[in-house]
């Protein structure tokens, strides 16, 4: 017999804390088995660690068989602290992961991306310095991607698009590291710029994905944020 009203509510309630018990004993078994592929796989590379090192196609190999079964490379360690890899390696892993993110976000900022972002939001779990970005960054500006580490009031952007900012381009985005954000007013008032030159510059940025607007904003004008303190706060 159907039910109905609060004995079908119930019914409905029970089936859906049957589903999430399943769902977190699958979850919990999935994270087991990958620790345990994680370990197979640092005592696979230990055994094979000189040919791993001096065979590339070897090598391939292996980092596709991490990238096949989810585990990152940057992410596996003999003991706690000595990585997998020897410096180089590191580097060379780093870099690649460098370029697969500034692909993937190159529409999202223009491809302007902090290192702060770099480092709190997609390497936070990884035991990666400041100092192993800059490595990386300089592997990679030997590549025609326009790879570049510009410093906008002391803080370090990578640049990965060949167009250079034009010096009001950077002007605007040391506006933005202070509040965020830009307006024509704001660049009226601190840059003593004219309107139109406010304006032309502001919507080249946005036209080029260096910077968002924001038309639903409770000031009267229109803002122009920096999309790297929109992801900041997200992370937060």
């Amino acid at each position: 017999m159907k039910k109905f009203g609060v004995a079908a509510f119930e019914d409905d309630e029970r089936v859906y804390n049957e589903t999430l018990k399943q769902f977190d004993k699958q979850t919990e078994q999935l994270t087991e088995q990958l620790g345990i592929f994680q370990e197979k796989l640092v005592e696979f590379a230990n055994r094979h660690n000189e040919e791993i090192k001096s065979n590339p196609e070897f090598r391939s190999k292996f980092l596709h068989m991490c990238n096949t079964i989810g585990i990152d490379p940057l992410n596996l360690y003999v003991g706690r602290d000595k990585h997998l890899f020897t410096v180089n390696d590191f580097i060379y892993e780093l870099s690649i992961k460098i370029i697969q993110i500034c692909r993937n976000t190159k529409d999202l900022n223009g491809g302007l991306i902090s290192f702060d972002e770099l480092l709190n939001t997609y390497f936070k779990t990884l035991n990666i310095t400041e100092g192993d970005l800059v490595e990386a960054i300089d592997l990679v500006s030997t590549l025609d991607g326009g790879f570049e580490i510009l410093k906008i009031k002391g803080t370090k952007i990578l640049r990965s698009v060949p167009n250079e900012l034009t010096n009001d381009q950077t002007k605007i985005l040391e506006v933005c590291s202070i509040m965020g954000y830009a307006s024509v007013s704001l660049l009226r008032v601190n840059l003593k710029w004219s309107k139109v030159r406010c304006k032309s510059v502001l919507d080249e940025m946005v036209t080029s994905g260096i910077l968002w607007i924001d038309s639903q904003t409770h000031q009267k004008e229109m803002l122009f944020w920096d999309p790297a303190w929109i992801a900041k706060s997200l992370s937060n």
